[in-house]
Order: C-alpha cells, then sequence, then structure tokens
C-alpha cells in the first residue's frame, strides 16, 4: 500500500481521483473494507482499522486520507498546502474554527511528518507541495516517484 496524505484540504482526494484516471488503484481510507466499523463519531480507531485491514487486498493500492500514513504502508506521499488557503478550505467544508486551529497546528508542528518517520525511512517520504489549481502536476509527481523517476 502507498500513502497519499496531508491535513484536510491539502488535495488528497483530487490528486487520488486523477490517479484512478490514470488506471490507479486509489481509494479513500474510508472505503476500505472494514472503516466504517472503526469509526467512533469522528475519530477513526486506527488499531481497530489495522486490525482488520487485509493486507492481500490492498497490496499495490493507493490509499489517500489524512492519518493513512500510520496503516503500515510502503511509500508516503505528504501534501502539503499554504496555510491560509487550507484554511479558506476547510471554513468552506464548515469546519468550526476550533476544528480550523487544531488542524493548521497539526501542519504547522508537522506532525505527519514526524509520525511518517516512525514508520518509515525519510527515503520513503516524500513532501509535495501542492501546485495551486493544477492537480494534475502533483498527481505526475507522484506517477514518476511511484515509477522510481522515470520520465515516459
Amino acid at each position: 500500500m502507498i500513502s497519499i496524505t496531508g491535513i484536510p484540504g491539502s488535495g488528497k482526494s483530487s490528486v487520488c481521483n486523477i490517479l484512478k484516471k490514470l488506471g490507479f488503484d486509489c481509494k479513500n481510507v474510508l472505503d476500505m473494507e472494514g472503516a466504517k466499523i472503526c469509526l467512533e463519531g469522528e475519530e477513526m480507531d486506527i488499531d481497530c482499522l489495522k486490525e482488520r485491514l487485509n493486507r492481500d487486498i490492498y497490496n499495490g493500492t493507493i490509499i489517500e486520507g489524512h492519518y493513512s500514513h500510520l496503516l503500515g504502508c510502503s511509500e508516503i506521499f505528504i501534501l502539503e498546502r499554504d496555510e491560509e488557503i487550507v484554511r479558506e478550505v476547510m471554513r468552506t467544508r464548515g469546519y468550526s474554527e476550533e476544528k480550523i486551529n487544531e488542524n493548521i497546528d497539526a501542519l504547522r508542528s508537522d506532525i505527519i511528518y514526524q509520525e511518517s518517520l516512525d514508520l518509515l525511512p525519510a527515503s520513503r517520504i516524500h513532501r509535495i507541495q501542492v501546485e495551486e489549481g493544477n492537480p494534475e502536476i502533483t498527481a505526475k509527481i507522484i506517477v514518476d516517484l511511484i515509477k522510481g523517476g522515470k520520465k515516459d
């Protein structure tokens, strides 16, 4: 499994949709078998999800979600985006100011990268600055990295 992660509003779903069009098996973590059982309110029980995860089914799958990096993936792509743009996306989605600030704190503290380093060497973790208004560029970067940097 490969992870596309980042805080809410970083562009994960947009990039995943493009990857699907390019023929990749890309799924939102909530679409994984058994994921909904592990939801506790709006929070995912990561330990529950890891226990229920059938790795054989998702071998080669790209999983997108802001906690997908915690699921034992072989490679992690962290999407990064300007703080003010992320803040505006979350407001548009109806996030409370408390939840927005919580996510911005996560962005500033670089928690996703730190958590990823606990699971994989830095060489398997890729930080990608999202190209505003052009998720195709982000998807192409990911495809190139998956293919080992080979150009078409």
